[in-house]
């Protein structure tokens, strides 16, 4: 950072900007995609020339901004997070033990990727929801195992879809959609959550778990 007459932004500052995530810039700095300069106390600096010229080179093709279901599942990603940082954690997820935990995030991340292609998509894939069925069944069946009642999977279920649903309201701020569009992606995290709480609660009355014991 040798030239002073360069106006200098902090990665949110040139994130917001830009019209994107914080870690979706993050991401194009580290692949090279745009240029960044690193503080001696190694924050990242973005010159308002370079973001200027990078926003109207990627306006022209079309790509400033990833698609949609990128720029949701960035802030779902760090919304989720947050959500599970606060203490005391909630009792449907004090059950599990750490190794059980790791292959919840695992079902976690594959929901996460399947809703992110969901919302990406021209047109609904009968095959994302199939997917998403099987992790709900997955999920299920470790719940039945640690003798989590229905209601707490469901409490469970209930506490990402508020999470990823607070996220699509707030994408108009982020990813300037319009009514239509907002109404769009909406509906798709929804129709993975109604597979998904719908497939939990099969599974439990197959097995002769009860919903209120």
């Amino acid at each position: 950072m040798n030239q002073p007459d360069k106006k200098w932004l902090s990665l949110s500052e040139a994130a917001r900007s830009l019209g994107v995530h914080p870690s979706t810039l993050r991401r194009w700095a580290d692949r090279g995609s745009i240029p960044v300069s690193v503080t001696p106390g190694g924050h990242r600096r973005f010159s308002e020339t370079d973001l200027a010229m990078f926003a109207t080179q990627h306006r022209q093709t079309g790509t400033l901004a990833p698609n949609t279901g990128q720029v949701w599942g960035d802030y779902a990603l760090v919304e989720t997070r947050q959500r599970l940082s606060v203490r005391p954690e909630p009792s449907w997820l004090a059950a599990f033990e750490e190794d059980e935990r790791n292959e919840k995030r695992e079902l976690g991340r594959r929901l996460m990727g399947l809703i992110m292609q969901h919302i990406s998509a021209p047109a609904d894939d009968e095959t994302l929801l199939i997917e998403a069925k099987s992790i709900a069944i997955r999920y299920a069946q470790n719940c039945v195992r640690v003798g989590l009642r229905a209601a707490d999977g469901l409490k469970a279920t209930a506490f990402f879809r508020d999470a990823l649903t607070e996220v699509a309201l707030q994408m108009p701020q982020v990813a300037r959609l319009d009514d239509e569009a907002r109404l769009r992606l909406l509906r798709k995290v929804n129709q993975v959550f109604n597979v998904v709480q719908v497939a939990l609660v099969e599974y439990y009355e197959q097995h002769g778990a009860s919903l209120s014991r």
